[in-house]
């Protein structure tokens, strides 16, 4: 089994086919679809037997193909945009429940790091004081060590 993605080998052409084709086979169908319901309701008012009704049953299985075909090749930036709105949330209510890594939130911007972080992702600012006479690491906004008690020195 080799590491690449599974993907088509031209998946980006059968993505614009999809994208292109998808809505062109809804438009049809539904154009078929409006004339074959006007014919039905219009010959009503004329007393007749509707001649172009058979139109609706072949627009709304291309309404239907055309629709699928849409979604499909829309499938990507959806699902992305779904787990970029629902990624975060899931992860607030992990961290609020005490599960997943805690972040380091950067004293100068408010940002977020990961816990081992020396400086801040978002602004570079350092993110915590290491304790000149223990060695310790402590919050940027710290006067004195969590370890030994001693003054720290602002860098």
């Amino acid at each position: 089994m080799t590491g690449q993605p599974p993907q088509l080998r031209d998946q980006a052409a059968v993505r614009s086919f999809l994208r292109v084709g998808g809505p062109i086979l809804f438009g049809i169908g539904l154009l078929l679809t409006l004339i074959g319901i006007a014919d039905f309701f219009g010959s009503m008012n004329r007393s007749a037997m509707p001649s172009n009704f058979w139109m609706a049953f072949i627009g709304l299985p291309l309404m239907g193909v055309g629709g699928t075909m849409m979604r499909v090749g829309y499938l990507g930036p959806a699902t992305r945009y779904v787990a970029g709105e629902v990624a975060p949330t899931i992860k607030d209510a992990l961290s609020y429940v005490g599960v997943g890594g805690t972040r380091q939130t950067c004293a100068a911007c408010g940002g977020t790091s990961a816990p081992d972080a020396t400086f801040c992702d978002d602004c570079g600012a350092p993110l915590g004081l290491t304790c000149a006479s223990c060695g310790q690491r402590n919050d940027a906004a710290a006067q004195f060590c969590d370890r030994c008690g001693k003054p720290l020195a602002a860098a």
